[in-house]
């Protein structure tokens, strides 16, 4: 038996939970809360080299990787594109489009054989509603990341601007 024997839930619904475990964004939930986010989640297998995202696309949700790898990709022209990550089991991608919906900032293909956990926008406002409490904690967690993030971005762009400079 599971760690939610005590309580009616599927294998399935058991099983992301262990996943989502592992992930910052659903840190400081307990486990009967990432249980009860699980049922938000759809799994879905893609093959290697499928394109699972598709850069300038509508965005509408976050994925995170419960097996496998992809690579996140840019557009610098019409032929050529920019690897600019690769990204394994455990790591998740998408989550600005989660929050507010916009396209896709780059393209994501399988590099192997994926199983991705996906969380829909519509998803995530129903949980908001049904669940604050576990919404709240999730909220949080986004807004920490997409602030290391923009800080990251903030050093790059200074790092870059250095660098002009010195060459000048």
């Amino acid at each position: 038996m599971g760690i939610f024997s005590n309580i009616t839930l599927k294998k399935k619904d058991e099983e992301i939970a262990g996943v989502l475990n592992k992930i910052y964004i659903f840190s400081g939930l307990t486990p009967f809360q990432r249980a009860k986010i699980a049922k938000y989640f759809r799994q879905k297998d893609y093959e290697p080299k499928a394109r699972i995202v598709k850069e300038g696309e509508p965005g509408d949700g976050m994925f995170v990787i419960k097996s496998g790898a992809v690579k996140i990709a840019k557009q610098l022209t019409a032929s050529e594109e920019k690897v600019l990550a690769n990204v394994v089991e455990g790591d998740f991608f998408g989550e600005m489009a989660l929050l507010d919906g916009s396209p896709r900032s780059a393209s994501v293909y399988a590099v192997s054989k994926v199983t991705m956990l996906e969380l829909y926008r519509a998803s995530l406002l129903e949980l908001l509603e049904k669940e604050p409490a576990i919404g709240v904690k999730v909220m949080y967690n986004l807004a920490k990341i997409l602030g290391d993030r923009i800080r990251q971005s903030g050093d790059k762009i200074r790092d870059i601007l250095v660098w002009q400079s010195i060459k000048k």
